[in-house]
């Protein structure tokens, strides 16, 4: 298997402007409605004179060991070999939310009637689950993910972990804001996912 694929963010870039937002959403045909792929959050931390905002923007973590794989009960989620990243069958899935429930981090998406007025001829369901995909298209032609093109501040970038990790410096595996991998949305504890992702921290 080719080495796991993930992103890195910069926090002390970020300025929260959301253009990554916009690009995932236009570049993947995800219309209004509540399936957002990527997030952006604002923290603030502490009172004034000691105040702190931190912006924390994330999407599916591609996680090595993700939750939501196993729990699947028709198997539409799989890991790539080349790559790591996690995808979805959306013709298979029997939106069930068993995924959504698992993972730690909100990844799994679902649209409704008014942002999927139109069910793809081959799904089994209306709203099949959806989510990031880490542009697996751009990237196979040379392209960055929309969400790496579109940040001004260059706080954001996708590859190889180990790559990543070497090309900048001080990385961490967690920063404020981020949920526990280890406790789903239901606040179950579940054996560590290992999200595939690194951060430069803000302080």
């Amino acid at each position: 298997m080719s080495p796991q694929h993930g992103f890195y963010y910069d926090q002390t870039r970020c300025s929260g402007c959301k253009a990554c937002i916009v690009a995932c959403q236009d570049w993947n045909s995800v219309a209004p409605g509540p399936a957002v792929w990527r997030k952006v959050t604002h923290i603030e931390q502490g009172k004034f004179p000691d105040a702190r905002s931190f912006n924390l923007s994330m999407a599916c973590n591609h996680c090595a060991d993700p939750a939501c794989l196993p729990v699947c009960p028709v198997d539409a989620i799989y890991k790539r070999d080349e790559d790591g990243v996690v995808l979805v069958d959306r013709t298979i899935c029997i939106e069930c939310h068993e995924c959504e429930r698992a993972c730690p981090f909100g990844a799994p998406q679902f649209g409704n009637d008014d942002s999927e007025p139109v069910s793809g001829e081959d799904w089994e369901e209306a709203h099949p689950m959806q989510k990031c995909t880490s542009c697996w298209d751009r990237r196979e032609v040379g392209l960055a993910p929309a969400c790496v093109g579109a940040c001004l501040q260059r706080a954001l970038d996708f590859g190889p972990l180990e790559e990543l990790e070497k090309k900048y410096e001080k990385t961490v595996k967690t920063v404020l804001g981020l949920p526990a991998d280890n406790v789903s949305m239901e606040g179950e504890k579940i054996d560590p996912t290992v999200p595939s992702f690194i951060f430069k921290q803000k302080t």
